[in-house]
């Protein structure tokens, strides 16, 4: 019997061991995330209120709030329909802007095709995008276009693409 309470008192504590470790470094990754917002406030300056949390920062000040996301990982719904949707790669991050005079987003993405930001640009033409720009140098492309209060831009290379989109009001 005292054997099998002695096995009972190492798994107990064992969980307890476990249980706590958790806890330490639960504490002390919220402990590190309170002392980065506090340097992020006084860099941006003591108006900004910011909060992390784990893949996600939320930054709000009094021009507007900027939210940068890893867990997103689908093409935002709020974009209007007539911006068509950059189907190609694998979202890797949503950030998103929200200012007085207006709403942006940046959405980046990896494992994108060669050939997808030239598509991307044909497929905006035809929903009536007129193209003001356009750069490339080696593999990389840069684009950017417009349609009444909408302005579409791309960035993409070899190692992936962000598509920006942003509406004025």
């Amino acid at each position: 019997m005292k054997h099998f309470n002695l096995i009972n008192l190492t798994r107990v504590m064992a969980l307890f061991v476990a249980i706590s470790l958790v806890k330490v470094t639960t504490s002390c990754k919220r402990a590190a995330e309170k002392t980065q917002e506090k340097i992020i406030e006084k860099a941006i300056g003591d108006e900004a209120k910011v909060d992390l949390d784990d893949e996600k920062i939320v930054i709000e000040t009094d021009e507007g709030t900027f939210t940068a996301d890893a867990n997103i990982q689908s093409w935002p719904k709020e974009i209007p329909n007539e911006v068509p949707e950059f189907k190609n790669g694998k979202i890797v991050m949503v950030n998103t802007q929200n200012m007085e005079d207006g709403k942006s987003w940046v959405i980046i993405f990896e494992d994108v095709s060669p050939d997808e930001p030239a598509k991307y640009k044909e497929n905006l033409e035809s929903n009536g995008f007129k193209i003001n720009f356009t750069t490339t140098a080696g593999t990389g492309t840069h684009f950017a276009a417009e349609k009444d209060n909408i302005t579409v831009m791309l960035m993409g290379d070899e190692d992936g693409a962000s598509v920006t989109v942003g509406i004025q009001d």
